[in-house]
């Protein structure tokens, strides 16, 4: 149990906006029982109590907005048990999420949805995001790959959600109530994933267009093709230039002409199968670009390729930088569509734009780029920005969030996804599990 202000400076904030909140006591349990002797105490004296994995979260989430208690799980970091036969993993929800996956994947297992922050952030994080990843086109989510939660209530009860069987028809399922919940409803303290074999055979592809809509039109053919990547993610004209220049080394595809870029993961079982998927992928690829498509095989060859995608984030944060991270997922039809009305709202206010992410999923990040000597009024731009282009994705079927959550920074457009009805019924279950509010409050809601 720490009060110190040093300390509790750091655990005030995640990655959001560089905001930060004051609080009163950090505490650090190393097991479920003292977790659970943590809440029911808070529960008594109705102090605020914000649950925090690795603070990787984007949209505030892990922010102590009223104070109290902040829960770090840091300390309950084991990997319990790996059962080959009956794949699965059981791990505390502190460890680290790249330390899971290489774990798995030395008994021949693999855990595919692995966040671009998985070198930090906790599992039980990504449970309580339901977080994605550049796999979930062909993956899905980290919903699908939980079996079982162990978790404690608002009272302090310790309760395990599901069974750790692939089968399960026995009574209420509460396990989806608890994925993606952010904490509100309760702490989760252990996860059981669902694995699957390893994939032993891996390329990169790397393709340039000279347009956007080019682009967009092959994401659309690869999916009518059936073809299955293991990803697809795009990257527009504004985030290659930023980053190219960022990284200030010569990139492979980025040259004049080049407006976007589309890097597609193929991951197979056998090699036969890995070559039927790049010849297909290629026949589909050559009908929108005459540039020539790259092929990463090597780990060094892999990596190359994918150093822009995964440097993007940095150059848009840098010296005297900051963004608002828009999380929308859309309908695939629209991809085109709704890059072309996101930079026609952006330009309406003066701002710039950078759209990349995961394409074949809909799941695009839309960033809204702002630098500190702007001020506030272009920040009151950023957010009239934001909102019409939330406005935009809804009334065409899309979400407010694909996989960063809700928190505290998107919960304002909750109102525009969901009828009054919806949000009473979500209202109601929060009340019914924690009637005293206490479990990070200010959230979603």
């Amino acid at each position: 149990m720490l009060t110190d202000t040093d300390i509790l400076y750091s655990y005030g904030q995640d990655e959001t906006l560089g905001l930060n909140f004051g609080f009163d006591i950090l505490v650090k349990p190393g097991t479920a029982e003292e977790v659970a002797a943590i809440v029911k105490t808070c529960n008594e004296l109705r102090i605020p109590i914000t649950p925090r994995g690795g603070g990787s979260g984007v949209t505030g989430g892990a922010l102590p907005i009223q104070g109290g208690v902040v829960v770090s799980l840091e300390r309950l970091n084991k990997i319990i048990r790996i059962d080959e036969i009956n794949g699965y993993v059981v791990a505390e929800s502190g460890v680290i999420t790249a330390e899971l996956c290489e774990q798995v994947e030395q008994h021949g297992l693999y855990f595919p949805v692995q966040p671009s922050s998985k070198a930090y952030s906790f599992i039980g994080g990504n449970v309580a995001e339901n977080a994605g990843s550049i796999h979930s086109c062909r993956y899905g989510t980290t919903a699908q790959y939980v079996l079982n939660l162990e978790v404690v209530l608002p009272t302090g009860a310790i309760i395990w959600t599901g069974a750790n069987v692939p089968k399960n028809a026995t009574g209420l399922n509460l396990t989806p109530l608890f994925v993606g919940s952010e904490g509100v409803l309760g702490i989760i303290t252990k996860v059981v994933y669902r694995l699957i074999r390893r994939p032993e055979h891996e390329v990169t592809l790397l393709a340039g267009f000279e347009t956007m809509e080019a682009a967009c039109n092959a994401v659309l053919a690869i999916k009518q093709a059936s073809i299955s990547p293991a990803a697809v993610e795009l990257i527009g004209q504004e985030a290659l230039h930023l980053t190219a220049a960022y990284l200030n080394r010569t990139l492979p595809l980025v040259k004049e002409g080049i407006k976007a870029h589309l890097l597609i993961g193929l991951q197979e079982v056998t090699e036969s199968a890995l070559l039927h998927a790049m010849e297909k992928t290629g026949s589909v690829l050559e009908k929108y670009t005459t540039e020539p498509i790259l092929a990463g095989t090597t780990a060094l060859e892999k990596e190359q390729l994918w150093k822009l995608r995964f440097s993007i984030g940095a150059a848009l944060s840098g010296k005297g930088k900051t963004y608002r991270d828009i999380d929308i997922s859309i309908p695939l039809s629209l991809l085109y569509q709704y890059i072309t009305k996101v930079e026609e709202i952006a330009a309406s206010y003066h701002l710039a734009v950078a759209c990349f992410g995961h394409a074949l999923d809909g799941n695009l990040h839309t960033m809204i780029m702002l630098e500190q000597h702007m001020g506030p009024q272009a920040e009151a731009k950023a957010a009239e920005a934001v909102k019409n282009i939330y406005a935009y994705a809804i009334a065409n079927g899309g979400v407010i969030s694909g996989e960063h959550g809700i928190g505290m920074l998107q919960k304002e457009f909750m109102e525009v996804q969901f009828s009054e009805d919806h949000l009473a019924l979500s209202r109601s279950i929060k009340r019914l599990l924690d009637p005293r509010d206490i479990l990070n409050p200010g959230k979603i809601f």
